[in-house]
């Protein structure tokens, strides 16, 4: 009953976020990465309080339903525009550049979701294919949406990042809740391993429990990490990763329309947040993130927040095993620490299993594009739906092993282009913080997103989908786009950008 009633609940939440989406279509964007905060959290809670399976499946598609009525709305624009003619002419030749790779990009993934396995050598299931053709088919229709649909006014601008920062305070305040002071045997009443076996994913964890929840330490005892309400470190590491530019950019900036108290709190629970997920890429990341800001910023309190970021990233990496929530195997807390406790033996950091282990899959990965120039077909990559262990954890090279040489040179190239365009319409927009924040995202956030996709399948993972890829298309129609009106000012009928053109 109690399942039944949540779920009300949440549809009628589903149905005002899809009321304002069709008014501000804009305003999807904030609606899909502050969604996807929570999205596992209520998924779990949902399995736990035994909802019917078709109630939860309903529920579960909030963001495709999204994604559906926004592409209504391209169509429909489109239709209106057909007529005379799309009356924007292409505005710069990158532009152009960059939306024929999105299509090119686009045509290729549907070849490979209809080619026979037995053409490629394929031994994916249907569904492995076709789980694989979502996730790479995101990224050209996010960037689509991110061209097309433009905010009118800078409050819906603050109502997005009202929705995205307000998001990102809930994931560092619930995190530091659930790391210190919920015992983790609790995550099991709560449902993790029937959140687990929802998503077709099997772990070897104690008791079952998800891998990522904890750092194995020298003796073999368990380093508990923060996961709150993404229910991954992951989630919460490179997301927040891309939130932190657009965080640090409104931070005392102003006119922006959000108060400053909010600003400061989040960030704050922001950096907490990524520092006490405990993944070693991410901290190095946002330390070098954190000094690109002030190269662009320049602003005074990063003179100070830049140190204090180093020295909290560097007590995380050496000194939280010591002070972390530490487990035996039956996830009872450790009684007495050990004195001599480590993750990685300082004296030999290439005994490091999880560096040994990135770099063999990376090598295994190379190699096995070099051999197959065409791809092996889409859904060899999916650790979901089959028995077999996906082949590769590289965002980039699933593509360029699964879709072939030509998808993966046009990935990267518009990944590329958004970081590029990312900062030439944060140089252009960079007097106005409010406006500009969203390119920051795609350029800074960008730069600390390649080396997370060259060792991590960040394409599986929609928060940063929907952030990174909606930021590079509102980059790109940034660099020509008018400055926004203010809230009193009405907006014009709302017509196709270039981008459709």
């Amino acid at each position: 009953m109690i399942g039944i009633l949540l779920a009300v609940a949440l549809l009628a939440l589903y149905g005002a976020a899809i009321i304002a989406v069709f008014r501000v279509p804009f305003r999807a964007f904030g609606v899909l990465v502050g969604g996807m905060a929570v999205h596992n959290i209520l998924l779990m809670a949902l399995l736990r309080l035994d909802t019917p399976g078709i109630v939860i499946r309903v529920l579960q598609s909030w963001k495709e339903g999204i994604l559906i009525l926004l592409g209504a709305l391209v169509a429909l624009r489109a239709w209106r525009e057909v007529g005379p003619g799309f009356r924007e002419a292409w505005s710069s030749r990158g532009l152009a550049v960059g939306d024929f790779d999105n299509d090119g990009r686009l045509d290729i993934l549907v070849s490979h979701l209809d080619a026979p396995p037995s053409l490629l050598h394929n031994g994916a299931t249907y569904t492995q294919r076709v789980v694989e053709f979502r996730q790479l088919a995101l990224l050209p229709l996010l960037y689509l949406y991110g061209r097309v649909f433009w905010p009118a006014r800078r409050d819906d601008l603050v109502w997005v990042f009202k929705l995205i920062l307000g998001a990102a305070g809930v994931v560092g305040l619930f995190g530091i809740i659930e790391l210190w002071f919920v015992p983790t045997v609790t995550w099991l009443s709560w449902g993790v391993t029937l959140l687990s076996g929802w998503l077709h994913y099997a772990y070897n964890g104690p008791q079952h429990f998800p891998d990522y929840f904890f750092q194995t330490t020298s003796n073999g005892l368990f380093l508990r990490r923060m996961v709150s309400t993404y229910v991954s470190p992951l989630g919460i590491a490179y997301t927040g990763l891309l939130i932190v530019p657009l965080a640090v950019s409104l931070f005392d900036a102003r006119r922006t329309g959000l108060p400053s108290w909010f600003r400061g709190t989040t960030i704050g629970l922001l950096v907490v947040a990524i520092l006490l997920s405990v993944t070693r890429l991410a901290i190095g990341l946002l330390v070098v993130e954190v000094v690109i800001l002030l190269v662009l910023l320049r602003r005074r309190w990063l003179l100070v927040g830049v140190p204090v970021v180093a020295t909290l990233a560097l007590l995380t990496l050496l000194a939280y095993v010591h002070v972390g929530p530490l487990l035996n195997r039956d996830l009872t807390p450790v009684g007495v620490r050990p004195e001599q406790l480590t993750v990685v033996p300082l004296e030999n950091s290439t005994s490091d299993p999880s560096l040994r282990h990135h770099l063999q899959t990376l090598n295994t990965d190379l190699r096995f594009a070099v051999a197959h120039p065409f791809g092996m077909g889409l859904g060899n990559a999916i650790h979901q739906y089959s028995s077999t262990v996906g082949r590769g954890e590289s965002a980039i090279f699933d593509v360029f092993d699964d879709a072939g040489l030509v998808t993966g040179v046009l990935y990267l190239t518009l990944f590329g282009m958004a970081v590029y365009h990312g900062f030439r319409s944060w140089l252009r927009l960079r007097d106005d913080p409010l406006v500009a924040a969203i390119p920051l995202v795609a350029c800074v956030g960008g730069l600390s997103l390649a080396p997370i996709m060259l060792t991590s399948d960040v394409n599986g993972n929609f928060s940063v989908t929907f952030l990174f890829w909606w930021a590079a298309g509102h980059a790109l129609t940034a660099r020509t786009t008018p400055a926004l009106r203010t809230v009193d000012a009405p907006p014009p009928r709302t017509t196709l950008t270039a981008a459709t053109g």
